[in-house]
């Protein structure tokens, strides 16, 4: 069997269309290709500019970080200062509080025992007013006694 004359031109034209497609392929990969490395050489640039720009904002945050950490280490020691001194402040008062009130309940004692002393000292004078007024009356009845015998 024979082929007819017209399929080798025709197999030989599909094969440069199918050629020129994979060069119109190829060229917009390379194009695609070209844009982005122009595109990763703009970022890599803009990176670069960024790290520039940013070193020193890294640097002062790196120093905040540790003078941050120096203060905080120094505020803990202030902290647990002024705890120690509250403690000691605590204690002393509680100690105060228990003096204060031994030395009111011996207040308290003493003013029940001087009430006391006062009330009985008060009921001794009210007696001897009273003994002393009745004696005072006893006399004056015995001067007058003595007196009008005199007449």
């Amino acid at each position: 069997m024979t082929t007819p004359a017209w399929v080798g031109p025709t197999v030989a034209i599909s094969l440069v269309v199918i050629a020129l497609g994979f060069l119109a392929i190829a060229a917009s990969v390379a194009m695609a290709g070209r844009a982005a490395g122009r595109q990763a050489e703009r970022l890599a640039n803009e990176v670069a500019s960024l790290r520039n720009d940013l070193a020193p904002t890294i640097e002062a945050v790196n120093r905040i970080a540790g003078s941050g950490a120096e203060v905080g280490g120094r505020l803990k020691e202030e902290i647990l200062a002024v705890v120690d001194v509250s403690r000691g402040l605590r204690r002393q008062a509680v100690r105060g509080a228990k003096r204060v009130e031994g030395r009111l309940e011996e207040i308290d004692a003493l003013f029940e025992v001087v009430a006391s002393e006062v009330t009985e000292t008060a009921l001794d004078v009210a007696a001897t007013l009273r003994s002393l007024r009745t004696g005072a009356s006893a006399l004056s009845r015995i001067k007058r006694l003595l007196v009008r015998g005199r007449r």
